[in-house]
């Protein structure tokens, strides 16, 4: 458990909704292997051949997506000039914030995006993080010869989470609708080339609201040779890195972040919200 907590883990999860992405491959898959060919023996008529492989229907098709009726349609700039346009539409979404202090100006998309895809997983690389570290030092207090993780740290994530609630979910699921072609584009560029990348974000979304709420306090152990802690739980340590993010914001900004998180994704799934 590093002692720089990233806002990526859980912003981007919204954030990446108005975004467009340069071809980047941070996490590329291996193809799997062609199959052995065997040679046919000859044969007086032509061998059957398998059917067309049927391809896996879209489970939340952007089609569905409900935007607002005055959303700009305007033509989508190219991948490598997206930066810019992109953190106009996430500003206007968080009215008018600004996210300078938030999110890493260069190549912001491609990170938003790679950020995302690894949520689920236990690492991720540091250079895909969206996000800016978050100011100061991870908290720790001791007592009774251990060391815990100090509830006074979740101070540090406080804008981010009020910032997180402010934004204007309508207005930004509607950005996202219009950088889609740019977002399917950067997920194929990540070695994903038959799904939808919103059925990924709908998939990373309730990853992050499957996320746990352990009792505190949570006991905390140093890393052999690295400036860092871990968690003493195995579980909590061996766990992904948006479950460990959304542990480390506490219980009450954890819940307040998947309330929001909740609205995501009533929207993405091709739901309008209850008035």
């Amino acid at each position: 458990m590093s002692q720089r907590f990233h806002y990526g883990p859980w912003l981007a999860a919204a954030f990446v909704a108005a975004t467009g992405l340069v071809a980047w491959k941070y996490y590329p898959r291996d193809a799997a292997p062609a199959p052995a060919t065997a040679t046919a023996p000859a044969a007086a008529v032509a061998p059957v051949l398998d059917p067309a492989p049927t391809a896996v229907p879209d489970a939340y098709p952007i089609d569905a997506v409900p935007v607002l009726p005055d959303a700009p349609a305007t033509p989508l700039p190219p991948l490598d000039q997206s930066d810019a346009e992109a953190m106009a539409a996430l500003a206007a979404a968080a009215g008018g914030a600004d996210l300078g202090p938030f999110l890493r100006l260069e190549f912001l998309l491609p990170r938003l995006v790679a950020t995302i895809d690894a949520l689920p997983r236990s690492t991720v690389t540091q250079n895909v993080y969206a996000a800016r570290p978050v100011a100061g030092t991870l908290g720790v207090a001791t007592r009774d010869g251990g060391t815990w993780l100090d509830p006074a740290n979740e101070a540090r994530y406080r804008a981010a989470v009020a910032l997180f609630e402010a934004v204007d979910s309508r207005q930004l699921v509607s950005a996202y609708v219009r950088f889609y072609p740019l977002l399917q584009q950067a997920y194929r560029d990540l070695g994903v080339p038959d799904r939808q990348f919103n059925d990924r974000l709908v998939e990373v979304i309730d990853h992050l609201l499957a996320a746990p709420t352990p009792p505190g306090p949570l006991a905390l152990v140093p890393v052999p040779d690295k400036p860092r802690w871990a968690f003493a739980d195995p579980t909590l340590e061996a766990a992904s890195v948006g479950h460990k993010a959304m542990i480390r914001l506490g219980p009450e900004q954890a819940a307040r972040v998947k309330a929001k998180l909740r609205e995501l994704r009533t929207l993405l799934a091709g739901q309008r919200p209850a008035a």
